[in-house]
Formats: structure tokens, sequence, C-alpha cells
């Protein structure tokens, strides 16, 4: 199997020669750039040979065409900042207006995605563009006033989730346009500590259906991540993804009990703690064991979110050389949900 051919049975519940393999990182400084974006991601792909190449811009490109202030890295290492909310009143949430998806740093992304989609072979991995969901940016527009806002002026921020929707919808089918093969939809609160499920559903889920619109019915693969803890898991049902990514080392469910729970292909296994702070073995044997818990089939294997920049560089080369083949009986497979096209 080639690398596409590999994460779209993985993907779909086939049998796959071995488990596929992804991780990916931040570079803050080099990521200021289309170019340097770029460079970056084929270098650290290239480096370790992965299957599945995450393009991962900064946490704050989103927010930039709203007029966010942002204080820039000065190296790698260290993320970039807001200096000031760009929403602090709730009227404010009526002001934004819809992006155009191909102008400011919506337009530098896509320029990324397509000269990376210009370098890489048909033999080379597919590329999924990160793509953060509505109340994901809105809280990166407002802070925690979102949650004051949510309670006191529900209205006000309903209004401002459907422009952030509808600009997230252009842009996520400008993504696949301009080259990109699926998406990685993160959303941080669809997460017990912060709302009820019921205001999950109506402030989450509900936005992410509608950013999700134009894309939802192409034949390229969506992952949801469900990012931090006492996460709603069984939200990613409601959604039209081929594969959920979450905090598996560090919330529920397990492994064992997500096949259970969903159809969704698991793109998780790796704990990034022991990335960065644990030996070569014990990061292969965590693998290993991932691999026997879901015997092989519907796993991506891959760390929950971006891995630490400093990470050594030892336990990647371990991932990338270790045996992930697993004989899997064609029974276990579970029936293809969909036909993808590189």
């Amino acid at each position: 199997m080639d690398k596409c051919e590999r994460v779209y049975a993985a993907l779909e519940g086939k049998p796959v020669d071995k488990t596929p393999l992804s991780l990916w990182r931040h570079f803050h400084k080099q990521d200021q750039t289309p170019t340097g974006l770029v460079s970056a991601t084929l270098a650290f792909y290239r480096k370790y040979d992965f299957d599945l190449i995450k393009l991962t811009p900064s946490g704050l490109y989103p927010i930039e065409d709203w007029g966010a202030q942002i204080a820039l890295s000065k190296d790698d290492d260290e993320p970039p900042r807001l200096k000031k909310p760009v929403i602090r009143e709730p009227e404010d949430w009526r002001h934004l207006n819809t992006l155009s998806p191909t102008e400011g740093t919506y337009g530098d992304i896509l320029e990324a995605v397509r000269l990376l989609s210009a370098q890489l072979n048909r033999d080379d991995a597919p590329v999924l563009m990160t793509i953060f969901s509505p109340m994901t940016i809105a809280y990166k527009l407002a802070g925690d006033v979102l949650l004051e806002h949510l309670q006191t002026h529900p209205t006000d921020v309903q209004i401002g989730l459907a422009t952030i929707a509808e600009t997230t919808s252009r842009f996520a089918s400008a993504v696949i346009e301009a080259g990109a093969h699926g998406i990685f939809f993160a959303t941080q609160f669809s997460r017990a500590d912060l709302l009820s499920e019921k205001m999950c559903m109506d402030f989450v889920v509900r936005y992410d259906l509608i950013a999700l619109e134009r894309v939802k019915n192409q034949p390229v693969p969506l992952i949801v991540h469900l990012h931090g803890r006492n996460i709603y898991f069984d939200t990613v049902n409601h959604y039209p993804a081929h594969a959920v990514s979450w905090h598996s080392h560090e919330t529920g469910p397990t492994l064992e009990e997500a096949l259970t729970r969903t159809d969704k292909t698991l793109m998780t296994g790796l704990d990034r703690r022991l990335l960065e702070h644990g030996t070569p073995e014990e990061v292969v044997a965590q693998a290993a064991n991932a691999i026997r818990a879901t015997g092989g089939r519907r796993l991506i294997l891959a760390p929950p979110c971006v891995i630490p920049p400093a990470t050594p560089a030892a336990n990647l080369e371990a991932l990338a050389r270790m045996d992930r083949s697993l004989p899997v009986s064609e029974a276990s497979a579970v029936p293809p949900r969909a036909d993808f096209e590189d």
C-alpha cells in the first residue's frame, strides 16, 4: 500500500498492511509566512516519513482577519499571543463580518496549502488542513468573557457564531479546492467542565455542522478533534466525520470503549507527555499497545494534539522505525463508509 491507500483504508475500516502513523508540531517562527510553514512541515514529514501530513499553522490564524493584534514568536518553541481580545462587549458579536477565504491571513494559509500540494508526489502522504470550530474561534476572539456572554447574552453570541460558521464553511471549501486532501476539524468546547450537554449541542455542534456544510458531501477525509478533558465523546456521532481524535491518555473513553461507541476510525493512541519524557522503548511499547487494543483496525496512530517542541528526535525515530504491521481478518473490518479520491 502507498500512504494514501493506507490512510484511506484505515478511515474506511478496511484492513491495512500496517497501522498509519502521523505526528505534528508547531513551528512558531517559521509559520509566519506560507513558505516558512510549508518548508518546516515538509522537512518534518520527510525526516520521519509519516503516513499523513497535518498542516498546522499558528493557532491564532483564524482571528487575524477580524482585527486581532498578534505578538509574533521570536523562535519556533514559543507560541504567539493575542495582545487584547477582539470581542469585549455583547454587541461586538453582532459586528463581526463574514470574511473572504481568499484574502488576508486566510489567503496566506490557502497559499501554503497550494505550495505544499505542489511539492508532493503521488506516492506522498495525504494532507489534512487544520480548521477550528466556530466556538473555538469565538473563544480565541473573546477569551473567558465568551462564557459570561453565553449566560447573559446568548442571542448576541449566536449571531456571532453564525458569522464565524459561514466564514469557516467558505474557508473549508477553499482549502479543498487549493489541494488539501481533507480537514482536521478541532473543537475545544465539547467539554462537560465548560458547557452543559444541551449548551454543547446548541452552541458547539449546531454551528460546527454549519461550518462543515460545504465539505460534508465531498469525497475527502474529515477528522473531528475533541480537545481537552471531560469531553462529550458521543457528540462525534453527529458529525459527517470519518475519524475522531481525542486525548485518549488524559480522558475517557479508552480505545476499546471508543470502538463500541462510534463507527469512526480512531486517530489517537500516543501520549504527548510520554513522547516528551519517555524513552524510545516506552514510546514504542505504548504504540504497540494501541495497535493491539484495536486489533489493528480503525486506527491511525497519532498524538491527541501538537507534540511538544522538546520531544526527543530519538522517540520520533523509534516510532517511525517500529513494526506497525498486524494481521487483520477481513471479517473484522467494518463496511466502507466513503470512497475517497486523491
